[in-house]
């Protein structure tokens, strides 16, 4: 499945309150519609045709303790494993994302949109 195949599934996909209401609460957060319906459909890892992987919704729940990554501190919510350590995040601050290496903590290639990093 292509990401952009992901992303136009994932619009026409109900969404679940309960554990949208828990990641929100979790990360003291708002969330956007998209990440809203990518929480609530997560049961299992969504594998990508370029080698990324949806992160199901335990993965997201516990990231912080399975990746040893202060995610809630630095105010971002882990999404989708890029491989090699790198991460598609949302950033609650400034609502944007960007991708991030879990090893060396750091920010790069932003965007606005989680379209622009999941291509």
């Amino acid at each position: 499945m292509t990401g952009r195949e992901y992303l136009n599934n994932l619009m026409n996909m109900k969404t679940d309150k309960e554990k949208m209401e828990r990641i929100a609460s979790a990360f003291s957060a708002d969330l956007p519609e998209m990440i809203i319906k990518l929480i609530s459909n997560a049961g299992e890892p969504v594998f990508l045709d370029d080698g990324s992987r949806i992160l199901s919704y335990d993965e997201i729940v516990d990231a912080e303790k399975d990746l040893h990554v202060a995610f809630k501190k630095m105010g971002i919510l882990p999404l989708v494993d890029c491989g090699e350590n790198d991460f598609i995040v949302y950033h609650f601050v400034d609502k944007s994302f960007s991708k991030f290496n879990i090893v060396d903590e750091t920010v790069f290639k932003r965007g606005s949109s989680f379209e622009e990093l999941l291509k």
